[in-house]
């Protein structure tokens, strides 16, 4: 498929940066454009090991896009019983390894004894409290690269993003900074647009109506509640 303009725009901003938040609106793919950069990255050999962090939920969904923008490039899921696991951290020769957030905590072990050259934390709200377990395993990582994708940068206050870029690039803005000293210290490596910024990039919006029949069991449901 060819990415949409502002897509384009994205791999550009991911590709030469060491720490980067791509903040992009829910529904913008940012997925899609993270793994267009990984494989960029891969081919070019200036990434060997890349580690992606997501929700358990997410797994499945990070493998099947990658079979579709990187179908060339082997990715191993981080799963099964600790002995399993420990194999995969340690002996499974894949580039790109997806675990998901559980697993900081109980495999710290051999996360922390390996050398990435690209980590990338999805949904990255996770880390948004700098004091959580999670937050404390995510800073600990040997990695070249530091990239987070969230679409709620802010989600409470602006201390969310001030915990998630203790990951990024720590050190590079505090908590008790102004809004505007936050401002100008993210502003090179963070990219959000929202829809209708890119409204004109994306094809017509398409409405279908369709009729539905419900399952017997939501017949029964639905007969029971009226």
């Amino acid at each position: 498929f060819e990415p949409f303009p502002y897509q384009f725009s994205g791999l550009a901003f991911l590709f030469p940066r060491a720490a980067a938040v791509l903040a992009d609106e829910m529904g913008l793919g940012k997925t899609m454009q993270a793994i267009s950069t990984v494989r960029m990255l891969l081919r070019s050999q200036q990434a060997r090991r890349i580690l992606l962090i997501c929700p358990k939920p997410l797994v499945t969904n990070w493998l099947r896009e990658f079979k579709t923008w990187a179908p060339e490039i082997p990715v191993a899921p981080i799963k099964g019983s600790q002995s399993t696991r420990q194999w995969l951290w340690s002996a499974d020769q894949s580039p790109v390894k997806i675990a998901n957030y559980e697993l900081l905590t109980r495999d710290q072990e051999y996360l922390l004894s390996q050398q990435y050259d690209l980590v990338i934390l999805d949904e990255a709200q996770r880390v948004k409290n700098a004091d959580n377990a999670t937050s404390k395993v995510g800073r600990q990582f040997q990695r070249r690269r530091s990239w987070a994708l969230t679409g709620t940068p802010v989600e409470n206050s602006i201390d969310d993003l001030v915990g998630i870029f203790e990951f990024v690039s720590p050190g590079l803005v505090t908590k008790g900074m102004s809004i505007r000293q936050i401002r100008e210290g993210v502003s090179d490596h963070i990219l959000r647009r929202t829809k209708d910024i890119v409204m004109t990039d994306m094809p017509p919006k398409l409405i279908r109506d369709e009729s539905l029949d419900m399952t017997p069991e939501q017949a029964e449901s639905y007969k029971s509640a009226e």
